[in-house]
């Protein structure tokens, strides 16, 4: 039996609001480890603080639960009656798969995300360093951060976008070498969100609109360049790319107006995030222009989103190998102390009488197994 236990409050459960009074600081962090790791109930403790969960992964006996829920009450503040509806406990098996779904990201709100691994392991080397772990907690969390490793590399639950910004942010850059970009609605959810995955790619420069009686600047002047809501056709000229994101009830781009505004007739691409659409449909007509709306991403959205469901199925499977390779090394490391003794009483009884007992403990596929083995020794 693994003596892993977890208890989390995360956001399937806890609202943000809920969340960040379990947010603690780092020194926090090392307080609380510090008194758990004090208790006669618990071995080891690895504490994992992000924005969606705290969790907290502990070795010991049973009655340790209770001792952790306290302790997360101390030092959150927060009753243990307020936090019974939110928390999630899992037990010796379901703790370890938990922890491995986790770092790979299967239990992410964006599923295959890959930030959570690097907090995963920055929560356990931190943990380590400060003395907090147990031989067992150090062997899990090992295989559990080498597991979501090969996940990354083997299967398609990483590296798959299926956000609309993300989306259309990519093909936005994908569009040429260097790239031009005029967002419309920069400072909206989806707008801002866009902004956020252009500047992450390297060879796009990227303008924005703001309405002249907004005084509203969510993106610094170094990443971006502001332009007045009125003069967004002139700057369409600049433009290889232009978004928009507005939640107008109006067009904020029409064919006509692009037609007698726009000078250089180079080819263009037009992306509509907007519902109702923001871009006239008909601009997608003109010769140099190509329009994708929301729903084109949406369709792309869903295909990604099936092949992540895919490679979340193909991570389970490398969750259940890696999870069962884990539990025979922690056997084997618990047998190791009797080995010499049970190998010298062996020695004293007879074969048959080890394989009648094997016969009378073992199912006919484990004893095939282990048949086997014994005629390879025989070999």
């Amino acid at each position: 039996m693994i003596k892993l236990y977890c208890i989390s409050v995360n956001y399937k459960k806890a609202d943000v609001s809920f969340r960040e009074k379990l947010a603690f600081s780092e020194g926090v962090q090392r307080e609380l480890a510090d008194k758990a790791v004090g208790n006669e109930h618990i071995t080891g403790v690895v504490l994992l603080c992000t924005c969606n969960r705290t969790e907290l992964y502990f070795s010991g006996d049973p009655c340790a639960i209770s001792a952790v829920k306290a302790l997360l009450s101390e030092f959150g503040g927060i009753s243990e009656e307020e936090l019974a509806p939110v928390l999630m406990i899992f037990s010796e098996d379901a703790a370890v798969r938990h922890l491995f779904k986790v770092a790979c990201g299967i239990e992410s709100m964006i599923m295959g995300e890959d930030e959570i691994l690097g907090q995963t392991k920055n929560a356990f080397r931190s943990a380590m360093e400060h003395g907090f772990t147990s031989y067992e907690l150090n062997m899990i969390f090992q295989h559990a951060i080498a597991c979501a490793k090969r996940i990354k590399t083997e299967t398609t639950l990483s590296g798959i976008p299926v956000s609309a910004a993300t989306l259309a942010a990519n093909a936005a850059a994908e569009f040429g070498a260097q790239v031009n970009i005029l967002v419309i609605g920069a400072s909206g959810k989806i707008g801002s969100s866009t902004v956020k995955n252009l500047l992450a790619h390297k060879n796009v420069s990227v303008s924005v609109t703001r309405r002249s009686c907004s005084g509203e600047v969510i993106f610094s002047p170094a990443d971006v360049t502001i332009v007045g809501y009125s003069d967004r056709y002139s700057a369409i000229n600049e433009a290889d790319v232009v978004i928009s994101a507005t939640g107008s009830p109006h067009y904020t781009i029409t064919r006509n107006r692009l037609e007698e505004s726009v000078t250089d007739k180079k080819k263009r691409l037009f992306i509509d995030l907007a519902v109702p659409h923001d871009i006239e449909e008909t601009v997608a007509d003109i010769p140099w222009a190509s329009l994708l709306d929301i729903d084109h991403f949406g369709e792309l959205a869903r295909k990604n989103n099936l092949m992540k469901m895919s490679g979340a199925q193909a991570a389970a499977a490398i969750i259940e190998k890696e999870t069962d390779e884990l539990k025979k090394e922690l056997l084997i490391h618990d047998f190791l102390p009797e080995a010499e003794h049970i190998g010298k009483r062996l020695r004293e009884v007879s074969f048959e009488k080890i394989l009648f007992r094997l016969k009378s403990g073992l199912e006919y596929e484990e004893l095939s197994h282990v048949m086997k083995i014994f005629e390879e020794f025989g070999e």
